[in-house]
């Protein structure tokens, strides 16, 4: 049995959610239509009316989302930062903190280093490859290929950033693939030359329901000589748990896999204790970044940079449905602990050459990182074999992955009206998936080991790139910018998969391999307007893409009625075209900033995921589809002491042309057609897109005074909402219902050190983020796993700036 089998398939869960998702009227759509529009000519018209600036306004946040240094506001495209500053004076640790004051960003998360981060309705739950790039400096930090726990991208370090960057929409120009929704980045702080610097940070809480949590972090600036300077930040921390593992023996019984219904478990909560394991869900996590400056001439400049951190845990962010919430708990049928661990090792090299008409720019970088955990399928194994009473089956999983990428490009140092880039690009990516579960139970002729199951899976994908990038001043106010990026890429997997459920042998057969190629272009198009230094108006154009690539090869039909008609070794490439009206202004003598935008994508050729009745799995090209809504950014200086920031955005995301053979040949096969009747019928329904909330809100106040001439107060509060949104369990569609989460904390400030007290969901809601996000091994129907938030958390923190 491939891990993550089942009788579902991503689109049939849409497909049953359908009746729900049409409840949105079209006055509701439009009424939102209207208001987006309303707002941009109502800021466009104020902005205009004033063009002064004042220093004790907003401060502006430098950006290089284009590839050359810009602020926010003259910046003629959607995009979000913060700096380190600001994320430390909030109190946040991660990146998905971040997010949720940001508009447009959602994710499927099940805990540190287990984020899957989607943009603008665009899902990335199948194909190879994310549907939102992530960079760390100018790296390309790809997630695992095969991983069916998602494409999970790590949780760096944030202690001395620089900023991070949240480009949102198509980056296919300047960023290629797997950037068609949009693109993080984490800008770390260079080392400086002629100066000493070191920075401290402690941080002390406690948990309800877990215990003490704790960590500290370091910087130290070192130069030597007047041409090279050292920068070294180290951390260390640890969490404290909230879920625990229980063992229960006996087990209760769960119905007939046959006669499954939604949640139909057995009572776990009246069966007997064999063991409590509490607060499991450990983290530690501990890692450094050295970087080193080489500046041997004005004009050139050299900076290499490592970086090593190791994340373990001791299980999941998850508690199990039934018995849900209350509880907090995973219940097992026997006691297969859940460990996690993810370590990865970065090394890059950057060389900048001013060459006097342009700088020639090289970037060099290498990484590597491996995954590995484990789950307990001892129900869902014993349900699909028959054995009674359950038998323990640990199944672990592997992701072994490393990526070589070499960038070189001319940015133009003219101050004239044009401003060019060009370059190329290379990536080599290789990532291997290993899956290994046995039990001598299970022992028999030909399987003398008890071997469940067993995968060996390499795949390889190497991409090409050429691209160019500019802007044209037309006037002093109206600007025209466009830029093209030709790409090529070949992958290949290698496929080795045996096992009970596989071919009922524990001996390795012969390698499959799977091939799939292709190219194309990538443009955009963007005509901005700024009348003033107070507003920028913009329309832009600009497409999208991600590699298409190899399939696991399905094997022969082994379970009635049939595995998967209409399977193919290799799925398509799928893009989106982006179009979008937005405006950034600044109004009342630059004591307000209104950011905000709508926009329309058209998807083709959506990857999907699908997950078979016979225990195998391919991606298919599922049709396609479109995403729009709005999304605005408010941040106003009231007064001296008093800021607002607020941030909002809806999304409407729906497949809305399926693939017909998949609706009739795949989805048709199922065990359970009544959900799918509302669209095997038509060819254009509409299937909401997963884990998309449909709308979401931030504000955040803070109040900044002087004590004393010395010493300074500042008090920060804010809530983040996240609306409902759509997402599968291994049999039935699930309505994730919305919830808010709210932080507060309180610092006191020297010359050179900070004193904070915080209190973190200080509602101590339990939000209810994805089902079964990472639970390769949850594939029955009476049982979601859902991944929740750290409880109410009271702590203080201290930084010190020598």
């Amino acid at each position: 049995m491939r891990a993550g089998s089942s009788v579902r398939t991503l689109n049939s869960v849409r497909l049953s959610a359908v009746s729900s998702a049409s409840a949105h009227s079209c006055a509701g759509r439009s009424m939102t239509i209207a208001i987006a529009t309303s707002l941009l000519l109502v800021v466009s018209a104020a902005a205009v009316a004033a063009d002064t600036s004042n220093e004790a306004g907003l401060s502006e946040i430098v950006v290089t989302a284009q590839k050359y240094t810009s602020t926010i506001q003259e910046t003629p495209i959607s995009i979000s930062a913060m700096t380190g500053e600001q994320l430390s004076a909030a109190g946040m640790d991660t990146i998905m903190d971040m997010s949720r004051e940001v508009p447009g960003l959602s994710m499927r998360y099940a805990g540190p280093g287990q984020t899957e981060y989607e943009a603008r309705g665009l899902a990335s739950n199948g194909g190879a490859a994310p549907t939102v790039g992530f960079y760390l400096d100018e790296v390309p930090l790809s997630p695992p290929a095969l991983a069916q726990v998602g494409k999970v991208v790590i949780d760096p370090d944030l202690y001395d950033v620089n900023r991070i960057e949240l480009l949102r929409g198509p980056q296919g120009t300047l960023y290629g693939s797997g950037s068609m929704g949009g693109t993080i980045k984490v800008v770390t702080n260079e080392p400086q030359l002629g100066k000493f610097d070191a920075s401290f940070r402690g941080v002390l809480s406690d948990t309800e329901g877990g215990s003490i949590n704790g960590g500290g972090s370091m910087m130290l600036n070192l130069p030597a000589g007047n041409e090279v300077a050292f920068r070294l930040v180290a951390s260390d921390s640890w969490r404290s748990g909230w879920i625990d593992r229980v063992v229960l023996n006996p087990f209760p019984l769960d119905p007939p896999l046959a006669q499954a219904s939604p949640y139909a478990r057995g009572n776990v909560l009246a069966a007997p204790v064999e063991a409590r394991y509490t607060d499991v869900n450990t983290l530690h996590f501990y890692g450094g970044r050295l970087s080193m400056l080489w500046q041997p001439t004005d004009t050139v400049s050299v900076d290499l940079m490592a970086l090593y951190q190791r994340m373990t845990m001791g299980g999941y962010d998850t508690f199990d449905y039934p018995p849900g919430a209350d509880y907090l708990a995973h219940y097992e049928a026997a006691n297969v602990p859940e460990p996690i661990s993810d370590t990865i090792h970065i090394y890059s090299m950057k060389i900048v050459a001013n060459l006097g008409f342009a700088d020639l720019t090289s970037e060099t970088a290498y990484w590597d990182r491996q995954e590995s955990q484990t789950q307990d399928a001892s129900e869902s194994t014993s349900l699909f074999t028959g054995a009674v009473p359950y038998v323990a089956a640990p199944w672990t999983e592997n992701d072994l992955t490393r990526q070589t990428s070499q960038e070189l490009r001319l940015t133009s140092r003219d101050s004239g009206p044009l401003r060019w880039i060009v370059g190329g690009f290379y990536s080599d990516l290789n990532s291997t998936w290993q899956l290994y579960s046995a039990n001598l139970f299970y022992a028999g002729p030909g399987n003398e080991t008890g071997l469940l199951g067993a995968a060996n899976n390499p795949y390889r994908v190497i991409q090409y790139a050429l691209f160019a990038d500019g802007s044209y001043k037309i006037t002093n106010t109206l600007t025209f910018s466009m830029g093209l990026r030709w790409y090529s890429y070949q992958s290949q997997q290698l496929e080795q998969e045996y096992g009970i459920f596989i071919n009922g042998s524990d001996q390795p057969p012969p390698f499959k391999k799977t091939q799939a190629s292709d190219h194309g272009y990538n443009p955009r198009f963007n005509l901005s307007y700024a009348p003033n230094t107070n507003l920028t108006t913009y329309i832009s154009a600009s497409k999208g893409f991600r590699p298409g690539g190899a399939n696991q090869i399905v094997p022969p039909p082994n379970v009635p009625p049939f595995c998967a008609p209409g399977a193919t070794p290799t799925f398509g490439p799928d893009s989106v075209w982006n179009y979008e009206i937005g405006e950034k202004a600044r109004v009342l003598d630059n004591r307000v900033s209104i950011n905000g935008d709508f926009y329309y994508i058209k998807w083709y050729g959506v990857q999907e995921t699908l997950l078979l009745a016979c225990g195998s799995q391919f991606i298919a090209n599922a049709g396609d589809g479109r995403s729009y809504g709005p999304e605005l950014e408010i941040n106003a200086k009231l007064t001296d002491s008093w800021a607002v920031a607020l941030s909002g955005s809806y999304t409407d995301a729906k497949i809305t042309s399926p693939n017909p053979l998949l609706v009739s040949n795949v989805l048709g096969s199922l065990p359970y057609p009544g959900a799918l009747s509302s669209c095997q019928s038509a060819s254009n329904c509409e299937i909401p897109i997963l884990n998309v909330p449909e709308s979401t809100a931030s504000i955040a106040v803070t109040y900044t005074t002087p004590i004393t001439d010395r010493y300074k107060l500042t008090a920060r509060v804010s809530d983040s909402y996240v609306g409902s949104a759509y997402d599968a369990s291994f049999y039935f569609g699930i309505r994730l219902p919305s919830y808010s989460i709210a932080n507060a904390r309180m610092g006191l400030s020297g010359e050179k050190w900070t004193v904070s007290l915080f209190i973190d969901n200080f509602t101590n809601k339990v939000a209810e983020f994805t089902a079964n996000n990472t639970s390769f091994q949850v594939n029955i129907p009476y049982l979601v796993r859902y991944s929740t938030n750290q409880p109410r958390t009271y702590g203080t923190q201290f930084d010190y700036h020598f």
